[in-house]
């Protein structure tokens, strides 16, 4: 009978740990990627958060992930309420340049992409600045 509480305790505490997942596409729900490339080497640097709170990283050039950290719930459902209320997912906008910044919405079937160049964001759409700078807002920053 002394182990009837371990074994309870352990037992609701796997069904409450949150699933970690490795690659984005495991992922069924929302996520967001976004990031940067280009230049003379061409290296990508992208990010994704799962609506989870998982933050991923694209290591290097290879279709493998890091993770990065945990974002809040709290931040991380604001973060997709707000990809919706400054209607991001309604910004038409393909033009890479040189060195360009990008964010993907991806949910179900659904995938939205936007790439801009560089730092000029388009001034028809003042609202993906904002976005992508809360995005960013969440890499940890290294010491």
């Amino acid at each position: 009978m002394r182990f009837f509480p371990l074994s309870l305790f352990l037992l609701l505490f796997v069904a409450c740990s949150t699933t970690r997942y490795n690659h984005p596409t495991e992922y069924p729900d929302a996520r967001i990627n976004f990031g940067h490339g280009g230049g003379f080497s061409g290296m990508v640097t992208e990010y994704v958060l799962l609506d989870n709170g998982q933050l991923l990283k694209k290591m290097n050039q290879v279709d493998s992930f890091e993770m990065v950290t945990t974002v809040d719930k709290n931040q991380t459902t604001q973060l997709f309420n707000n990809y919706k209320f400054l209607n991001i997912g309604s910004v038409q906008y393909d033009q890479p340049g040189n060195m360009y910044n990008f964010i993907q919405f991806h949910h179900l079937d659904a995938e939205h992409k936007i790439i801009w160049p560089g730092n000029q964001y388009p001034d028809q759409y003042p609202n993906l600045k904002i976005f992508y700078d809360n995005l960013k807002s969440l890499i940890p920053t290294s010491k």
